[in-house]
């Protein structure tokens, strides 16, 4: 019989701290994980993946359930071997084989999963082609798409945190259309993986439901279920699969021989959440009158500009749109600052996470998204920082939508006639403008908020000060860019001048600090 068991077989990517990379058994790198700087995967969504199927393993290994055992397995400064050896054990390492008859890793087994369709084994991904899905670099047909069971375990672990709807039936995963995931980079893979697992109660959660690999619970297609526990939304099964083993080759996705290829594979519908109280611990969430829904990517806006919700803010500190909607950053994050203030992490350094997206459309995914964030150190010490960062975006958005108005002043009837060329100038002028902004908000605007004491007012007014003069200067630069090439006739020129005059108004009325009594007082008397 094939086999290939991810216990002790290599197929995760980690990188050392020199930079060398090395595939690993999952085993291996977690005893290594001290050692090792990160995990790697040239697809982001894999690579998040990979992280939050460790953060599972991990947390059940250890029978994390309390923040306390979080903090007291960081200062072990190791993975014991014995630990993870004895968890193998108990669960049972055939469970951990892809090709085993009963409990397949990750997949669904038994005569259950003989009810699905064969399918290629590329509908695992969503870079590569099949059936509508874009060709983009990988030209060849679906059926000729042969694969390691190295390669396939990764995309089996992206399926639960990215699988999107796919038709009737087919229902998203766990958090719906995929949100952003936030993790907590830490000096080694053995502190990135614990920072983020999350062993506090507080999110309504149960733990006796085990993690995928431990359920002896089928997958009935479309059978609507609540998420149980923290590990098993961590490792939810949208999808019922088997893979189904065949004669080996060389793997057209790694370029790798293996002695074994999978070329196809039965897969269906999976479990259909019924939403209930589950909140994921690495996702940010909105709420406002439609609900509390998670953070997720948008057109056209760069992941930093929402650093306030993915980072900073509680929900009980910032109110936004007249006190409609509040933010709350994730779970982990939370915790993270409670070990700071539990003694069990240094406060030292930046701070480093990694945000992870995609941006999809139900059955539609447009990109897949990855960056790193990076706060200044002591800004965690700041209570007010996330409310005062989130006020800097809000009014640069604001400056943004007049810079887009005042482009299209400048423009002959306003842009009628070419709409398509005039959106593309606007599109151009705010691009400009925040990709100025982005530098000057992490230099400046984050920086002082590390540095400022939260009790003085005055040092307040001076960096929001600060700021605004930023906005009206990179906007006011923007906006010169755009109209500059235009025509130099008179007509041309007096929409120009009509365009900044209409900038400068509008960016004064926003921006700059309304007069007191006194003042207005002291000006009439002055022009008296």
């Amino acid at each position: 019989m094939p086999s290939f068991n991810v216990l002790t077989d290599p197929w995760i990517v980690a990188q050392s701290r020199d930079g060398t990379l090395r595939e690993s058994s999952l085993l291996e790198v977690l005893e290594r994980a001290h050692e090792l700087d990160s995990l790697v995967d040239a697809a982001p969504t894999i690579q998040l993946g990979l992280y939050r199927l460790l953060i599972a393993f991990v947390m059940d290994a250890l029978d994390l359930r309390e923040m306390d055992d979080v903090g007291s397995a960081l200062a072990r400064g190791r993975f014991a071997p014995s630990d993870l050896q004895s968890y193998a054990d108990r669960v049972g390492r055939a469970r951990f084989d892809l090709f085993d008859n009963e409990h397949p890793f990750l997949q669904n087994g038994g005569a259950s999963a003989s009810q699905e369709k064969t399918k290629s084994v590329a509908e695992l991904f969503f870079h590569l082609p099949t059936g509508t899905n874009v060709v983009h670099f990988h030209h060849m047909n679906a059926d000729d798409h042969g694969l390691s069971p190295a390669v396939c375990a990764r995309a089996l672990c992206a399926l639960s945190p990215f699988m999107t709807s796919g038709g009737q039936g087919y229902s998203p995963s766990i958090n719906g259309t995929p949100p952003w995931y936030v993790l907590i980079r830490g000096s080694s893979l053995f502190r990135t993986l614990l920072l983020n697992c999350y062993a506090a109660t507080d999110l309504g959660l149960r733990h006796d439901a085990p993690p995928a690999w431990c359920s002896d619970q089928p997958v009935v297609p479309k059978q609507v279920q609540s998420c149980r526990s923290l590990l098993e939304g961590l490792t939810w099964r949208a999808r019922s699969v088997r893979l189904l083993p065949g004669d080996g080759g060389v793997c057209t996705y790694s370029g790798k021989p293996s002695a074994i290829l999978v070329r196809s594979m039965l897969f269906g519908p999976g479990f259909k959440v019924d939403g209930g109280n589950w909140t994921d611990p690495q996702v940010a969430y909105r709420t406002s009158e439609k609900g509390r829904l998670p953070m997720r990517p948008r057109e056209d806006r760069e992941v930093w500009r929402d650093t306030g919700p993915l980072l900073l803010l509680r929900e009980a500190d910032y109110a936004s749109a007249r006190g409609q909607v509040r933010f709350a950053r994730p779970a982990v994050v939370d915790q993270l600052r409670q070990l700071e203030r539990e003694r069990y992490l240094d406060t030292g350094g930046k701070e480093t996470y990694e945000v992870y997206g995609v941006r999809a459309d139900k059955a539609k995914v447009f990109e897949w998204q990855y960056e790193r964030l990076t706060l200044p150190e002591g800004i965690g010490r700041n209570s007010t920082a996330g409310e005062q960062a989130q006020q800097g975006i809000e009014m640069a958005d604001s400056v943004a939508r007049i810079l887009g108005h005042a482009v299209k002043r400048a423009y002959p009837r306003a842009g009628v006639g070419n709409e398509q060329a005039f959106a593309r100038v606007v599109q151009r002028a705010q691009s400009q403008y925040w990709s100025a902004l982005k530098r000057r908000f992490t230099a400046e605007l984050l920086q002082g908020l590390a540095e400022q004491d939260p009790d003085d007012g005055a040092a307040r007014l001076h960096l929001a000060a600060g700021w605004n003069a930023a906005l009206r200067k990179e906007g006011g630069s923007a906006l010169e860019a755009a109209i500059g090439p235009l025509d130099s006739d008179a007509e041309a020129l007096i929409q120009q001048q009509d365009a900044v005059a209409y900038f400068r108004r509008e960016i004064a009325r926003l921006l700059d600090p309304p007069e007191t009594i006194s003042g207005q007082v002291k000006r009439r008397r002055e022009g008296q």
